[in-house]
């Protein structure tokens, strides 16, 4: 048995307490902070602010056209298909193991682009080297990546030409302060700082979050926090349906799907003061998660075989992942889940990819991909034991189903 749920909260305790107590203070840290190459924007969520910035763009230009990558996070998929229309929308090309972006798509043509929008995935940095070129010949193209899932923390921007960076600082983020959201905006651009202005303003006057609203968000993310990080609790509850014969699995869809930690709508707000002082807090803890992400996945992808590694995780770079997200690509979902299941190992088939809502070339691939994925516990809070089990049993599905030797 793994005592490890599909998801982390990468905060204490005493860190949780403190972000009850924060709620109630009463001054208002600065929500934005000017430095020499940027200026930061907090906000009330990652999806608000990256709302706020298309909509920003929209206002300028009615016929947005984008290049972007083929995956997204739901909101960030639903967020880009609001703004800009199927036709306006140009799919990069990324490479077979999904960690670089290959070429620009043949029927981009003379199209004038407007933005181009990187969604990083599984804890690192694309490759893209293509996009460089490209921001080098098309100057006023604007670039922003959603960093959530990106690489090293310590980088603000995965790559010196970027122009905005996203993060979320939600409740299973790095950094995390259970709710809220930020944004790099480079101050080498002029037509940033007409951005800048623009989104300060609707933040500003967007619905107000007042203290009790974020103590009531904070309390009803306990029972959720216990969940995932309470190996006691993870434990009994393991237990108890398998003695009563529960499908762990569906209740993990189930509860993710109730309790996702975040809104999918009504996102648009000014954050409370408390949110903004739990923001400022989360940044120095960055480093600590990132340690931790470290440590376990690169205990993880070192118990696994090169061909098993390979053949699952296409992606992995550099033999670890800085995300609590454990993923794998496997072409029969089901059959894995029930592998997993049948050795007491939770999963759930892919709940935050997306590709886009209409068809284009090589939609049936990237679909494919995506369809391919699926959660498995998550690694900061397993024990040495329970990553080996979890490899010794991917490495054995591995020779059930690919090693014919």
């Amino acid at each position: 048995m793994i005592r490890s749920a599909l998801d982390y909260i990468p905060i204490s305790n005493s860190a949780f307490l403190g972000s009850v107590v924060d709620s109630f203070n009463p001054f208002r840290p600065d929500a934005f902070i000017k430095c020499k190459n940027k200026e930061t924007i907090l906000g009330y969520s990652c999806r608000s602010l990256f709302d706020t910035i298309m909509n920003y763009y929209k206002n300028k230009n009615n016929n947005l056209k984008i290049l972007t990558t083929p995956i997204h996070h739901t909101s960030f998929r639903n967020i880009i298909e609001k703004y800009v229309e199927p036709n306006n929308i140009f799919i990069l090309d990324m490479n077979e193991s999904f960690n670089e972006i290959t070429a620009l798509p043949k029927s981009l043509k003379n199209n004038q682009i407007d933005l181009c929008i990187i969604s990083h995935m599984f804890g690192q940095d694309l490759k893209m080297n293509i996009i460089k070129n490209f921001k080098i010949n098309n100057p006023n193209c604007i670039i922003i990546e959603d960093r959530v899932q990106g690489g090293h923390f310590y980088k603000e921007f995965s790559h010196d030409f970027i122009d905005i960076a996203l993060y979320s600082t939600g409740m299973d983020k790095k950094p995390c302060a259970l709710g809220g959201g930020f944004v790099y905006i480079k101050n080498n651009f002029y037509k940033n700082e007409e951005l800048k202005i623009y989104v300060k303003n609707k933040i500003n006057n967007y619905p107000q979050q007042y203290f009790y609203h974020r103590i009531i968000n904070l309390f009803k993310k306990i029972p959720t926090f216990l969940l995932y990080n309470s190996k006691l609790i993870l434990g009994g509850i393991f237990k108890i349906f398998n003695f009563f014969n529960i499908d762990i699995n569906n209740f993990a869809a189930k509860y993710r799907k109730k309790y996702p930690g975040f809104f999918h709508n009504d996102y648009n707000k000014n954050p409370s003061n408390g949110t903004l002082t739990s923001i400022y807090k989360s940044l120095k803890r960055v480093s600590d998660i990132e340690y931790q992400y470290y440590t376990v996945s690169n205990k993880f992808f070192n118990a696994l075989d090169k061909k098993t590694k390979k053949k699952f995780f296409p992606w992995v770079k550099n033999d670890y992942l800085l995300t609590p997200y454990n993923t794998i690509s496997v072409e029969n979902t089901d059959d894995f889940c029930n592998f997993l299941k049948k050795n007491n190992i939770i999963s759930h088939k892919n709940p935050t990819w997306k590709i886009f809502n209409f068809e284009y070339k090589n939609s049936d691939y990237y679909e494919t991909f995506n369809n391919s994925l699926v959660y498995i516990p998550s690694l900061p809070i397993m024990n040495d034991s329970e990553i080996n089990f979890l490899a010794n049993k991917i490495k054995e599905y591995y020779k059930i189903k690919f090693d014919y030797s």
